[in-house]
């Protein structure tokens, strides 16, 4: 179980995560979402903590939405995307979240991994939409939601 994220306050209150040249994880108050910025690989730590993150920013702002900017994004290891699958998505979804939107990497390869993690979540309980640049995104990502929030 994901421990209960409270933000270092060196961090700043919106911040989650944050290692240069991997990810930074914040909580964007204007479309209501956590945003992951990944910035290259992440070792099978950093890539759980990264992610972890945003089940953090969910719970705390009682978050449905996510946007995941995967242009530097590097490859991501078997044992990670299992991982993702097996572990990381149920919790997220029992986190409540119900929309993402990523910006698909510009590395083919990582590109394969991220859709081969997504091809595996059940399509019933989380709108995902892939796009080329941020703007389109968070445009997406704006618009209300179709699946009903835990809860509702």
């Amino acid at each position: 179980m994901v421990k209960a994220f409270n933000p270092d306050i060196s961090l700043g209150a919106d911040v989650y995560y944050n290692v240069p040249g991997v990810a930074v994880v914040k909580w964007d108050p204007t479309l209501k979402a956590a945003h992951i910025e990944w910035q290259g690989w992440a070792d099978t730590t950093e890539y759980a903590a990264a992610n972890d993150a945003i089940i953090g920013a969910l719970s705390d702002r009682h978050g449905s939405r996510a946007l995941g900017d995967c242009r530097l994004l590097k490859v991501i290891k078997q044992s990670d995307q299992d991982w993702s699958v097996r572990d990381w998505f149920p919790r997220v979804l029992a986190a409540g979240l119900r929309r993402m939107a990523l910006v698909i990497p510009t590395s083919g390869l990582a590109g394969m991994n991220v859709k081969d993690i997504l091809s595996q979540v059940p399509g019933t309980k989380l709108e995902i939409a892939h796009f080329s640049t941020i703007e389109e995104a968070r445009a997406w990502l704006a618009q209300p939601l179709t699946i009903p929030p835990v809860g509702q």
